[in-house]
Protein backbone atom coordinates (compact mmCIF):
# COMPACT_ATOMS: atom_id res chain seq x y z
CA UNK A 1 0.00 0.00 0.00
CA UNK A 2 1.52 2.87 -1.01
CA UNK A 3 0.68 6.21 0.91
CA UNK A 4 0.33 9.31 -1.42
CA UNK A 5 0.52 11.14 1.20
CA UNK A 6 3.27 9.48 2.78
CA UNK A 7 2.37 9.67 6.23
CA UNK A 8 3.37 5.86 6.89
CA UNK A 9 5.62 3.53 5.22
CA UNK A 10 3.92 1.14 2.95
CA UNK A 11 2.79 -2.13 4.90
CA UNK A 12 2.52 -5.14 2.77
CA UNK A 13 0.52 -8.23 3.04
CA UNK A 14 1.16 -11.77 1.26
CA UNK A 15 -0.93 -14.70 1.13
CA UNK A 16 -0.83 -17.25 -0.84
CA UNK A 17 -4.30 -18.49 -3.29
CA UNK A 18 -3.82 -22.22 -4.40
CA UNK A 19 -5.50 -23.22 -7.39
CA UNK A 20 -8.85 -24.36 -8.18
CA UNK A 21 -9.73 -27.62 -9.92
CA UNK A 22 -12.89 -28.36 -12.28
CA UNK A 23 -16.09 -28.15 -9.74
CA UNK A 24 -14.20 -26.22 -7.04
CA UNK A 25 -15.12 -23.16 -6.27
CA UNK A 26 -12.25 -20.43 -6.18
CA UNK A 27 -10.52 -19.62 -2.97
CA UNK A 28 -11.25 -15.58 -1.79
CA UNK A 29 -9.47 -13.73 -0.17
CA UNK A 30 -10.70 -10.64 2.02
CA UNK A 31 -8.26 -7.94 3.01
CA UNK A 32 -9.54 -5.31 5.54
CA UNK A 33 -7.58 -1.26 5.49
CA UNK A 34 -7.74 0.15 8.70
CA UNK A 35 -7.10 3.76 8.65
CA UNK A 36 -5.87 5.71 11.85
CA UNK A 37 -6.00 9.16 11.45
CA UNK A 38 -3.57 11.05 13.09
CA UNK A 39 -3.92 13.01 17.05
CA UNK A 40 -4.88 16.19 16.67
CA UNK A 41 -4.16 18.90 19.51
CA UNK A 42 -7.29 21.40 19.24
CA UNK A 43 -8.92 23.14 22.16
CA UNK A 44 -12.55 23.60 22.28
CA UNK A 45 -12.04 27.68 21.69
CA UNK A 46 -9.79 26.79 18.30
CA UNK A 47 -11.07 27.77 15.11
CA UNK A 48 -11.72 24.82 12.73
CA UNK A 49 -10.28 24.80 8.95
CA UNK A 50 -11.38 22.35 6.26
CA UNK A 51 -11.21 18.40 7.68
CA UNK A 52 -7.68 17.02 6.45
CA UNK A 53 -7.62 14.41 3.88
CA UNK A 54 -5.45 11.31 3.35
CA UNK A 55 -4.74 9.52 0.25
CA UNK A 56 -3.57 6.07 -0.26
CA UNK A 57 -3.58 2.98 -2.98
CA UNK A 58 -3.68 -0.73 -2.54
CA UNK A 59 -1.52 -2.51 -5.66
CA UNK A 60 -2.63 -6.23 -6.15
CA UNK A 61 0.57 -8.05 -8.00
CA UNK A 62 1.77 -11.54 -8.55
CA UNK A 63 5.07 -12.07 -5.88
CA UNK A 64 7.52 -13.60 -8.31
CA UNK A 65 11.41 -13.58 -8.76
CA UNK A 66 10.87 -11.62 -12.01
CA UNK A 67 9.34 -7.77 -12.11
CA UNK A 68 6.43 -7.99 -10.49
CA UNK A 69 2.88 -7.29 -12.53
CA UNK A 70 0.17 -5.23 -11.37
CA UNK A 71 -3.15 -6.87 -11.63
CA UNK A 72 -5.32 -4.45 -10.07
CA UNK A 73 -5.02 -0.75 -8.42
CA UNK A 74 -7.31 0.23 -5.95
CA UNK A 75 -7.44 4.16 -4.79
CA UNK A 76 -8.49 4.94 -1.13
CA UNK A 77 -9.39 8.06 0.03
CA UNK A 78 -10.13 9.26 3.95
CA UNK A 79 -11.36 11.89 5.85
CA UNK A 80 -10.29 12.97 9.39
CA UNK A 81 -11.87 16.33 11.23
CA UNK A 82 -13.16 17.37 14.58
CA UNK A 83 -16.78 16.60 15.78
CA UNK A 84 -18.50 19.07 17.84
CA UNK A 85 -22.17 19.09 18.39
CA UNK A 86 -23.83 22.15 20.31
CA UNK A 87 -26.99 22.51 22.00
CA UNK A 88 -28.84 26.19 23.59
CA UNK A 89 -26.88 26.66 26.70
CA UNK A 90 -30.30 26.57 28.67
CA UNK A 91 -31.41 23.25 27.60
CA UNK A 92 -28.27 21.59 29.17
CA UNK A 93 -30.74 20.41 31.89
CA UNK A 94 -34.71 19.77 30.57
CA UNK A 95 -37.38 20.39 33.21
CA UNK A 96 -40.62 18.22 32.00
CA UNK A 97 -43.98 18.28 34.09
CA UNK A 98 -47.19 16.66 33.33
CA UNK A 99 -49.45 14.48 34.97
CA UNK A 100 -49.95 10.56 34.39
CA UNK A 101 -51.18 9.61 31.89
CA UNK A 102 -50.49 12.76 29.42
CA UNK A 103 -47.26 13.39 27.41
CA UNK A 104 -45.26 16.68 27.15
CA UNK A 105 -42.06 17.31 24.85
CA UNK A 106 -39.29 19.58 24.63
CA UNK A 107 -37.35 20.39 20.75
CA UNK A 108 -33.49 20.08 21.49
CA UNK A 109 -31.65 21.43 18.65
CA UNK A 110 -28.39 20.57 17.80
CA UNK A 111 -26.02 21.74 15.73
CA UNK A 112 -22.64 20.20 14.00
CA UNK A 113 -20.47 22.52 15.21
CA UNK A 114 -17.38 20.62 13.34
CA UNK A 115 -15.49 20.56 10.32
CA UNK A 116 -16.79 16.95 9.48
CA UNK A 117 -19.95 15.14 8.63
CA UNK A 118 -21.31 12.97 12.00
CA UNK A 119 -23.64 10.03 12.69
CA UNK A 120 -25.70 10.84 16.33
CA UNK A 121 -27.40 8.20 18.27
CA UNK A 122 -29.62 9.37 20.86
CA UNK A 123 -30.83 7.44 23.82
CA UNK A 124 -32.45 7.61 27.44
CA UNK A 125 -31.30 5.45 30.36
CA UNK A 126 -34.89 5.42 31.91
CA UNK A 127 -36.79 4.68 28.78
CA UNK A 128 -40.19 3.26 30.87
CA UNK A 129 -41.06 7.04 31.27
CA UNK A 130 -38.77 8.87 28.88
CA UNK A 131 -37.92 8.69 25.34
CA UNK A 132 -36.05 10.17 22.53
CA UNK A 133 -37.00 11.20 18.51
CA UNK A 134 -35.44 10.37 16.35
CA UNK A 135 -32.85 7.75 18.00
CA UNK A 136 -30.13 8.35 15.20
CA UNK A 137 -29.66 11.20 12.56
CA UNK A 138 -26.32 12.20 10.21
CA UNK A 139 -25.84 16.66 10.16
CA UNK A 140 -23.49 17.94 7.66
CA UNK A 141 -21.06 20.50 8.73
CA UNK A 142 -22.94 23.51 9.48
CA UNK A 143 -26.36 21.64 9.95
CA UNK A 144 -29.03 21.99 12.55
CA UNK A 145 -31.37 19.41 13.08
CA UNK A 146 -34.21 19.00 15.77
CA UNK A 147 -34.63 15.88 18.48
CA UNK A 148 -38.07 15.54 20.60
CA UNK A 149 -37.93 14.17 24.28
CA UNK A 150 -40.94 13.21 25.77
CA UNK A 151 -42.33 12.73 29.19
CA UNK A 152 -44.59 10.38 29.77
CA UNK A 153 -45.01 9.22 33.28
CA UNK A 154 -47.24 6.07 34.70
CA UNK A 155 -47.03 6.94 38.40
CA UNK A 156 -46.70 10.41 40.78
CA UNK A 157 -43.17 9.61 41.15
CA UNK A 158 -40.38 12.44 40.10
CA UNK A 159 -38.00 10.59 37.76
CA UNK A 160 -34.36 12.22 36.47
CA UNK A 161 -32.73 10.46 33.60
CA UNK A 162 -29.87 11.22 31.44
CA UNK A 163 -29.61 11.97 27.36
CA UNK A 164 -27.10 10.44 25.60
CA UNK A 165 -25.87 11.72 22.37
CA UNK A 166 -23.15 9.87 21.25
CA UNK A 167 -21.10 10.35 17.92
CA UNK A 168 -20.53 7.13 16.20
CA UNK A 169 -18.68 4.85 16.15
CA UNK A 170 -16.20 6.40 19.04
CA UNK A 171 -17.08 9.80 20.55
CA UNK A 172 -17.16 12.00 21.65
CA UNK A 173 -20.30 11.33 23.69
CA UNK A 174 -22.61 14.28 25.41
CA UNK A 175 -24.71 14.31 28.67
CA UNK A 176 -28.07 16.35 29.03
CA UNK A 177 -29.74 16.27 32.29
CA UNK A 178 -33.43 14.99 32.00
CA UNK A 179 -35.77 15.86 35.01
CA UNK A 180 -39.53 14.67 35.04
CA UNK A 181 -41.72 15.93 37.84
CA UNK A 182 -45.71 14.68 37.97
CA UNK A 183 -48.43 17.49 38.56
CA UNK A 184 -51.36 16.74 40.78
CA UNK A 185 -54.24 17.49 38.65
CA UNK A 186 -55.40 19.81 41.18
CA UNK A 187 -52.15 21.80 40.46
CA UNK A 188 -53.28 21.99 36.89
CA UNK A 189 -54.42 25.86 36.25
CA UNK A 190 -57.16 24.65 33.12
CA UNK A 191 -58.03 21.88 35.25
CA UNK A 192 -58.72 23.78 38.67
CA UNK A 193 -60.47 26.09 36.76
CA UNK A 194 -63.02 23.41 35.68
CA UNK A 195 -64.52 23.71 38.73
CA UNK A 196 -65.77 27.09 38.02
CA UNK A 197 -68.56 28.45 36.28
CA UNK A 198 -66.48 31.51 35.45
CA UNK A 199 -63.86 29.98 33.14
CA UNK A 200 -62.79 33.00 30.92
CA UNK A 201 -64.58 32.23 27.74
CA UNK A 202 -61.20 33.19 25.98
CA UNK A 203 -60.90 32.06 22.20
CA UNK A 204 -58.33 31.79 19.98
CA UNK A 205 -57.79 31.25 16.03
CA UNK A 206 -54.81 29.44 16.28
CA UNK A 207 -53.33 26.75 18.56
CA UNK A 208 -49.34 27.58 17.40
CA UNK A 209 -47.68 29.89 15.46
CA UNK A 210 -44.64 29.21 13.28
CA UNK A 211 -42.51 31.15 11.12
CA UNK A 212 -40.35 29.64 8.75
CA UNK A 213 -38.00 30.96 5.48
CA UNK A 214 -38.07 34.79 6.86
CA UNK A 215 -35.71 37.59 7.93
CA UNK A 216 -38.39 39.23 9.96
CA UNK A 217 -41.81 38.36 9.86
CA UNK A 218 -44.69 39.70 11.61
CA UNK A 219 -47.77 36.84 12.45
CA UNK A 220 -51.34 37.68 13.88
CA UNK A 221 -53.44 36.39 16.09
CA UNK A 222 -56.67 36.79 17.37
CA UNK A 223 -58.30 36.85 20.82
CA UNK A 224 -62.34 36.53 21.29
CA UNK A 225 -63.91 37.41 24.69
CA UNK A 226 -66.61 35.00 24.01
CA UNK A 227 -68.32 36.28 27.50
CA UNK A 228 -71.88 38.31 26.61
CA UNK A 229 -71.60 40.79 29.83
CA UNK A 230 -67.94 40.38 31.52
CA UNK A 231 -64.78 42.08 30.32
CA UNK A 232 -62.03 40.15 30.65
CA UNK A 233 -58.72 41.67 31.74
CA UNK A 234 -55.96 40.17 30.13
CA UNK A 235 -51.63 39.39 30.62
CA UNK A 236 -49.82 38.69 27.66
CA UNK A 237 -46.21 37.75 28.25
CA UNK A 238 -43.75 35.57 25.90
CA UNK A 239 -41.49 33.40 27.78
CA UNK A 240 -38.73 30.48 26.81
CA UNK A 241 -35.58 29.40 25.66
CA UNK A 242 -35.76 31.94 22.25
CA UNK A 243 -37.59 35.11 24.01
CA UNK A 244 -35.72 37.61 22.96
CA UNK A 245 -36.56 36.32 19.53
CA UNK A 246 -40.39 37.25 19.70
CA UNK A 247 -42.07 40.56 20.22
CA UNK A 248 -45.34 41.67 20.86
CA UNK A 249 -46.24 44.02 18.70
CA UNK A 250 -49.11 47.18 18.94
CA UNK A 251 -49.68 50.53 16.93
CA UNK A 252 -50.63 53.70 19.01
CA UNK A 253 -51.89 55.81 16.02
CA UNK A 254 -48.99 55.90 13.80
CA UNK A 255 -46.62 54.64 15.74
CA UNK A 256 -45.44 51.12 16.37
CA UNK A 257 -44.26 49.60 19.83
CA UNK A 258 -42.76 46.50 21.01
CA UNK A 259 -42.56 44.64 23.92
CA UNK A 260 -42.65 41.03 25.61
CA UNK A 261 -45.19 42.01 27.81
CA UNK A 262 -48.07 44.13 27.57
CA UNK A 263 -51.66 44.26 29.44
CA UNK A 264 -55.50 44.62 27.52
CA UNK A 265 -59.02 44.28 27.81
CA UNK A 266 -61.42 43.09 25.82
CA UNK A 267 -65.43 43.76 26.24
CA UNK A 268 -67.72 41.06 26.32
CA UNK A 269 -67.73 39.53 22.70
CA UNK A 270 -64.78 41.55 21.33
CA UNK A 271 -62.12 40.40 18.71
CA UNK A 272 -58.84 41.74 19.52
CA UNK A 273 -55.82 40.98 17.52
CA UNK A 274 -52.86 40.42 18.33
CA UNK A 275 -49.32 41.25 16.30
CA UNK A 276 -46.51 38.89 17.38
CA UNK A 277 -43.05 39.70 15.62
CA UNK A 278 -40.11 37.09 14.93
CA UNK A 279 -36.79 38.89 14.57
CA UNK A 280 -34.15 36.31 14.95
CA UNK A 281 -30.47 37.15 15.61
CA UNK A 282 -28.83 33.94 14.97
CA UNK A 283 -28.96 31.15 12.51
CA UNK A 284 -30.77 28.46 14.75
CA UNK A 285 -34.60 27.03 15.58
CA UNK A 286 -35.88 29.99 17.64
CA UNK A 287 -39.23 27.94 20.15
CA UNK A 288 -41.07 30.04 22.83
CA UNK A 289 -44.62 30.45 24.33
CA UNK A 290 -47.00 33.31 24.39
CA UNK A 291 -48.70 32.95 28.11
CA UNK A 292 -51.95 34.61 28.39
CA UNK A 293 -53.06 34.97 32.25
CA UNK A 294 -56.52 36.20 33.31
CA UNK A 295 -56.06 39.26 35.61
CA UNK A 296 -58.30 41.57 38.24
CA UNK A 297 -59.98 38.05 39.95
CA UNK A 298 -59.20 38.00 43.30
CA UNK A 299 -61.37 35.07 44.58
CA UNK A 300 -59.65 32.36 42.29
CA UNK A 301 -55.53 32.21 40.57
CA UNK A 302 -55.74 33.80 37.45
CA UNK A 303 -55.84 31.13 34.75
CA UNK A 304 -53.56 30.72 32.18
CA UNK A 305 -53.49 29.72 28.65
CA UNK A 306 -50.09 29.01 26.58
CA UNK A 307 -49.27 29.12 22.63
CA UNK A 308 -46.40 27.95 21.46
CA UNK A 309 -44.09 29.85 19.22
CA UNK A 310 -41.40 28.49 16.82
CA UNK A 311 -39.31 29.93 13.76
CA UNK A 312 -35.81 29.75 12.52
CA UNK A 313 -33.57 32.30 11.80
CA UNK A 314 -31.66 32.17 7.94
CA UNK A 315 -33.13 31.39 4.97
CA UNK A 316 -31.79 29.45 1.40
CA UNK A 317 -31.16 31.69 -2.01
CA UNK A 318 -31.05 30.33 -4.78
CA UNK A 319 -29.77 31.56 -8.21
CA UNK A 320 -28.86 29.89 -11.31
CA UNK A 321 -25.63 30.67 -13.21
CA UNK A 322 -24.56 29.74 -17.04
CA UNK A 323 -28.12 31.04 -18.19
CA UNK A 324 -29.61 33.31 -19.96
CA UNK A 325 -32.10 35.93 -17.75
CA UNK A 326 -35.37 37.08 -19.24
CA UNK A 327 -37.55 39.23 -18.22
CA UNK A 328 -39.59 36.52 -16.09
CA UNK A 329 -37.45 33.10 -15.91
CA UNK A 330 -34.20 32.23 -17.23
CA UNK A 331 -33.35 30.40 -20.83
CA UNK A 332 -31.15 27.52 -22.17
CA UNK A 333 -29.66 26.92 -25.59
CA UNK A 334 -29.92 23.22 -26.38
CA UNK A 335 -26.85 22.81 -28.76
CA UNK A 336 -28.42 21.28 -32.14
CA UNK A 337 -24.97 20.31 -33.81
CA UNK A 338 -23.86 17.86 -31.79
CA UNK A 339 -24.15 14.06 -33.70
CA UNK A 340 -24.87 12.02 -30.87
CA UNK A 341 -27.72 10.27 -29.87
CA UNK A 342 -28.33 11.62 -26.87
CA UNK A 343 -27.84 15.28 -26.06
CA UNK A 344 -26.71 17.34 -23.36
CA UNK A 345 -26.62 20.97 -21.37
CA UNK A 346 -25.90 21.82 -18.53
CA UNK A 347 -26.06 25.02 -15.81
CA UNK A 348 -25.37 26.33 -12.56
CA UNK A 349 -27.96 25.79 -9.53
CA UNK A 350 -25.87 28.25 -6.48
CA UNK A 351 -27.20 28.18 -2.95
CA UNK A 352 -26.41 32.03 -1.82
CA UNK A 353 -28.04 31.88 1.60
CA UNK A 354 -27.39 30.96 5.26
CA UNK A 355 -29.54 27.90 5.36
CA UNK A 356 -29.17 24.40 3.11
CA UNK A 357 -31.68 24.49 0.58
CA UNK A 358 -34.09 21.28 -1.12
CA UNK A 359 -34.16 21.35 -4.67
CA UNK A 360 -36.14 19.60 -7.18
CA UNK A 361 -36.32 19.75 -11.19
CA UNK A 362 -39.13 18.97 -13.25
CA UNK A 363 -39.87 19.29 -17.14
CA UNK A 364 -42.87 20.36 -18.61
CA UNK A 365 -43.73 19.64 -22.19
CA UNK A 366 -46.49 22.09 -21.22
CA UNK A 367 -46.23 25.34 -18.73
CA UNK A 368 -50.32 26.02 -18.61
CA UNK A 369 -51.76 22.66 -18.61
CA UNK A 370 -48.48 21.20 -16.09
CA UNK A 371 -47.91 18.24 -18.63
CA UNK A 372 -44.99 16.14 -17.75
CA UNK A 373 -42.22 16.14 -20.62
CA UNK A 374 -41.46 12.08 -21.61
CA UNK A 375 -38.50 10.90 -19.48
CA UNK A 376 -37.36 9.14 -23.22
CA UNK A 377 -37.16 12.80 -24.87
CA UNK A 378 -36.14 15.11 -21.83
CA UNK A 379 -35.12 14.77 -18.34
CA UNK A 380 -32.72 16.24 -15.61
CA UNK A 381 -30.29 15.09 -13.62
CA UNK A 382 -30.01 15.45 -10.28
CA UNK A 383 -33.35 15.27 -10.30
CA UNK A 384 -33.66 16.28 -6.45
CA UNK A 385 -30.60 17.29 -4.12
CA UNK A 386 -29.93 19.26 -0.82
CA UNK A 387 -27.82 21.95 -1.35
CA UNK A 388 -25.67 22.95 1.17
CA UNK A 389 -25.02 26.98 2.22
CA UNK A 390 -22.38 28.32 0.08
CA UNK A 391 -22.15 25.48 -2.27
CA UNK A 392 -23.13 25.05 -6.04
CA UNK A 393 -24.70 21.76 -8.24
CA UNK A 394 -24.45 21.15 -11.65
CA UNK A 395 -27.72 20.28 -13.47
CA UNK A 396 -27.89 18.77 -16.61
CA UNK A 397 -30.76 18.60 -19.33
CA UNK A 398 -30.51 15.12 -21.59
CA UNK A 399 -32.30 15.46 -24.70
CA UNK A 400 -32.86 13.54 -27.57
CA UNK A 401 -34.74 15.65 -30.30
CA UNK A 402 -34.53 19.23 -30.26
CA UNK A 403 -37.56 21.08 -28.65
CA UNK A 404 -39.46 23.33 -26.24
CA UNK A 405 -39.62 22.97 -23.28
CA UNK A 406 -39.70 24.16 -19.74
CA UNK A 407 -37.81 23.01 -16.98
CA UNK A 408 -39.09 24.05 -13.40
CA UNK A 409 -37.16 24.43 -10.24
CA UNK A 410 -38.89 24.27 -6.94
CA UNK A 411 -36.63 24.70 -3.86
CA UNK A 412 -36.73 25.80 0.06
CA UNK A 413 -35.47 25.58 3.14
CA UNK A 414 -34.21 21.86 4.04
CA UNK A 415 -34.61 22.72 8.08
CA UNK A 416 -38.92 23.54 7.28
CA UNK A 417 -38.80 20.14 4.89
CA UNK A 418 -37.51 17.97 7.98
CA UNK A 419 -39.71 19.49 10.18
CA UNK A 420 -42.83 18.94 8.08
CA UNK A 421 -41.47 15.49 7.40
CA UNK A 422 -41.33 15.02 11.30
CA UNK A 423 -44.94 16.32 11.85
CA UNK A 424 -46.18 13.79 9.19
CA UNK A 425 -49.57 14.60 7.33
Amino acid sequence: MDAVSQIAAPSVVNHVIHASYDGQDPEALTVWVLFHAPKKQISCSDSLGAADEFLARVDVEVDSPGPGTVIKSISLRARAGTARIHAPKDLQKIHLSTTVGSTVKQQLPLKNAGNIRVYLKAKVDQDNCFSVEPESLFLFPGEEQVVTVQFFPKNVITTESTLKILVLPSGPQYEVMIKGEVESEKKRPVSAAAGYSDIPPILSNKQFIAWGAVSLGQKKLTLRNDSPSVTQHLRLLIRGQDQDCFQLQSIFGSEERSASNWELKIRPKEDTNIYLLFTPTRITCCFAKLEIKQLGIRSQPGIKFTIPLSGYGGTSNITLENVKKLSDSFMVTLDGSLSARLRKASFHVRNTGSRAAYVRTLCLANLQTKAVMDPQVMTVSPEKFVLREGSCEVSTVFYSDMLVSTVCIFCGDEVSRQQYRRKGP
